[in-house]
Order: structure tokens, then C-alpha cells, then sequence
């Protein structure tokens, strides 16, 4: 009965020392699988010029340096931890003088020198898993920092689309507010003449005036929002100062010319917690802090050490490298902590609160995701419908703005049904253009919360 009860009482220890990965429960939605979107989702924009400057925003973004640094150290600390599994092995040489005490020691004991060379090795025995949970905790942040570069990719993919896609809606914005500017400097221009003939009032001269200026007055409102904007983008692509002094940011396709990547089927994708980056991110979070408990717990138990040695010793240097010169050590030791203040238990007690907060962090993520993909849908089908209901709110505006002339023309209604009509038709044809950025925007959050492209890593 003794041997299966020591077995057994192995097999417990052992047991108690391995990680426990388990992950919180998650009362998450279910519904379709959505198909997995490649890698580049910006390229379904089928414009050159966005695609160019995301590459632009990879080589140059120092927050996504950052993130690809953050990668090779944990692969650095992986292989750290990796390396404890197997023997360490030193050369070691040295020479010293010694006079021995004529007190202590026989004759004779006068100065001479002593030459030593050997090759020593240490290794620890595994034994309680501590080793190997720091190697599964390394493993599990090389994962997380890899997981963490691809949410930072994603980020700043759609922060560069989103940024583009509101230049290209300034610029209709902009384009709307001159055409605009034009049309009321021939209206001011043809009321002024009609009133110079005594065919009109001095009161339809005035307000055409004030309607001139005021188109006047948004344009410098559109082209500091521009300039702002291009900045932005400027800093996201990594475009210097001269570049965009000089050259200005490219334009590729106008905003309504974008095409908008198809609508998802209704329903929450039911695969989302395989799909998000900074979930995976903090599930290996989690896991690392998981393997840590358990190696913290390992300390509890014996640590065996084997060391050993190889080599020569002799007064003579020439004579070290001979047979009588040899010598040779193995050495096995166990260590166990008997009284440590409570070290122990303080490490165990911090890697038991870090596992609590990942927890907390990992909660909190599912939580977030669910909700901005939820989000993201509804923008996606609430957007497709305020450009439709924009689109044809122009479309009668322009038919309300040739029949109010054509009215006023014919003394059938008062100047300020025309003026009335002109400016609603402004303002519909500039919600049109915000229309499209949102409804592009909308597409690029969608991408953004279901994961965009992301495709699981490789450990190694």
C-alpha cells in the first residue's frame, strides 16, 4: 500500500502545480457565422489611394512599432524560459596563489600556486512544474503581444480610413459650398439689376446679399475643418511636415464613389470571441496569469538542484590538462523553505489578485465587443437608410428650387419662398455628403468590431 499511496500523493502534487485554464463564463448571444474576411478589408473600398496610405501608417506608426517590440521581447523571455528546461554549462578557469598557515598545516607551507579548469553543469529537476508553468506563462504572453500587434493593426487601419473617408466628405462639403457661392453671387448679381430697373424691392436686394455672404462664410469654416482633418490623417500615415505642406494629402475616389462593402445577414456573428483580437489578447492574458498561480504555488515544495564538474587541477599549469590532474564532482542538493517571513504566500497572494484582475479585464472585453459589434451593425443598416432618405430629400429640393423660381419669376410668390428653398437644398446637399462618410464609417466600425481580418497566431 505504500508505493500506490506515495503514487498517488505524486500525482496530487503534481496535479496542484499545473496551471487550471479556465475561463470565466460568458452568457454571450448566438446567431450565424459570418464568412472570414480577408486580411486587407480596407481593399473592399476599391480605392488605391486609401489602400496606399494604410501601408504608409504600418511602416510608419510608432505605436505599432511598439506593439511588433513588445512581440520579439516576449519571444525573448519565451526562449528565456524555455532554456531552463535543459542543463547549464560554464567553462571555468583559474589561478591562484596561497602561503598556508604553519599553525595549521604541516610542512611544507610556504607560497605556491595552483592552476584549476573545468567545465560545470547545473540543472534543476523540474520535479513540482515551476519551470514549466513559466514556460507556459511565456507562452501564453508571446500569444497576447501577438494578438495585441493585431488589434493595434486593425485600430490603426480604421483610424486611417475613417480619417480619409472625412477628408473626401470636406472636400463634397466644400465643393457643394462653392457651387452654392456661385449660384447666390449670380442670383445677387441678377436681383441687383432688377432693382436698379424698379422691378424689384431694395428688400430682395438686401436678403440675397445676406444669403451671398453667408455661403461665403461657411466656406473658411469647411477649409479649417479640411485642414484639421488632413493634419490628422498627416500624423496617422506618417507624412512629414514638408510632405503635406508641399504636396498636400492624395485623393483618390470622391466620397459618393466609394463603393460600400455589402450589408452582413441580420443577427450577432456567433463566432465573434474567436474573431476579436483584444479578446484573444485577453484570454492569453488570463491563461499567463492562470500558469503563474500554479508556479507560484511550486515554491511551496523542494527545489532539486544537480550540479556537477569536470576538470583539472594542478600546481603546475603545464600539468593541468594531465591524467593525475583530473578531477571531478556531482553533487545533488535539495532546498526547502522552512521560514521566509511569508514570501511565499505573498507571491502566491499577488499572482492569485493578477489572475483575479485578468478575469475582470477578460469580462469586460466579451462585454465591450458584443457591444460595439451591436452597435456597429445597427450604424450599418441605420446609415444605408439615412443616405437613401438624404439622397431623395436633394432630389425633391431641386424640384422645390426650379419650381419656387419659376414662381418668383412669374410674381406668383414672394422672394423668400426662393430663399427659403435655396437653403434647405444647401443644407440637404452637404447632410448628403456627411451621409456617405457615415455610412462608409459605418462599415469600417463593422469591420473593426467583428475583427476585422484577423487570423489566429502561431506560437512557437
Amino acid at each position: 500500500m505504500t508505493r500506490p499511496l506515495a503514487f498517488a500523493l505524486a500525482a496530487v502534487l503534481l496535479a496542484a502545480c499545473a496551471p487550471q485554464y479556465t475561463l470565466p463564463p460568458t452568457d454571450v448571444p448566438t446567431g450565424m457565422a459570418v464568412a472570414p474576411v480577408a486580411k486587407d478589408w480596407w481593399k473592399a473600398f476599391q480605392d488605391p489611394v486609401l489602400d496606399q496610405a494604410i501601408a504608409m501608417a504600418f511602416t510608419a506608426s510608432p505605436t505599432l512599432e511598439g506593439a511588433v517590440a513588445r512581440v520579439d521581447a516576449s519571444r525573448a523571455r519565451l526562449g528565456t524560459s524555455r532554456s531552463f528546461y535543459l542543463p547549464s554549462v560554464n567553462a571555468q578557469m583559474g589561478a591562484g596563489r596561497t602561503k598556508l598557515s604553519q599553525d595549521t598545516n604541516p610542512p611544507p607551507t610556504g607560497p605556491f600556486t595552483a592552476y584549476s579548469a573545468a567545465l560545470a553543469a547545473s540543472w534543476e529537476v523540474d520535479l513540482w512544474g515551476r519551470i514549466r508553468n513559466e514556460v507556459a506563462a511565456s507562452e501564453s504572453d508571446l500569444l497576447a503581444s501577438t494578438y495585441g500587434r493585431d488589434a493595434v493593426e486593425l485600430e490603426l487601419a480604421s483610424q486611417v480610413a475613417l480619417s480619409y473617408f472625412l477628408i473626401r466628405s470636406l472636400d463634397a462639403q466644400l465643393d457643394v459650398a462653392r457651387r452654392t457661392l456661385e449660384s447666390r453671387a449670380a442670383s445677387y448679381d441678377l436681383r441687383l439689376k432688377r432693382f436698379t430697373r424698379g422691378i424689384t424691392s431694395e428688400l430682395d436686394v438686401r436678403q440675397a446679399e445676406n444669403e451671398l455672404a453667408t455661403a461665403k462664410a461657411s466656406i473658411p469654416d469647411l477649409q479649417e475643418s479640411l485642414s484639421r482633418a488632413e493634419g490628422a490623417f498627416a500624423t496617422l500615415t506618417g507624412m512629414s511636415p514638408r510632405e503635406l505642406v508641399q504636396g498636400g494629402v492624395v485623393r483618390g475616389k470622391d466620397i459618393d464613389a466609394i463603393p460600400v462593402p455589402p450589408a452582413l445577414p441580420e443577427g450577432m456573428p456567433s463566432d465573434l470571441l474567436l474573431r476579436r483580437p483584444d479578446i484573444q489578447e485577453a484570454e492569453q492574458n488570463l491563461r499567463a496569469t492562470q500558469a503563474r498561480v500554479a508556479g507560484a504555488r511550486a515554491a511551496y515544495f523542494p527545489v532539486i538542484g544537480l550540479t556537477g564538474s569536470y576538470g583539472g587541477e594542478s600546481v603546475a599549469f603545464g600539468d593541468l590538462f594531465s591524467g593525475p590532474a583530473r578531477a571531478w564532482s556531482f553533487v545533488g542538493s535539495l532546498a526547502m523553505p522552512v521560514f521566509n517571513s511569508g514570501r511565499t504566500a505573498a507571491q502566491v497572494d499577488l499572482a492569485s489578485a493578477s489572475e483575479r484582475a485578468a478575469v475582470a479585464a477578460y469580462r469586460d472585453t466579451v462585454i465591450r465587443a458584443f457591444s460595439e459589434a451591436r452597435t456597429a451593425l445597427t450604424e450599418t443598416r441605420q446609415a444605408s437608410e439615412r443616405v437613401s432618405a438624404r439622397q431623395q430629400s436633394v432630389v425633391a429640393l431641386r424640384r422645390a428650387l426650379r419650381l419656387a423660381t419659376l414662381r418668383y419669376d412669374n410674381g406668383y410668390s414672394s422672394y423668400l419662398d426662393l430663399l427659403d428653398a435655396e437653403r434647405q437644398l444647401f443644407a440637404a446637399e452637404l447632410a448628403v455628403a456627411d451621409a456617405q462618410r457615415l455610412q462608409l464609417s459605418a462599415a469600417v466600425d463593422l469591420y473593426r468590431a467583428l475583427g476585422g481580418g484577423w487570423q489566429p497566431p502561431q506560437s512557437n
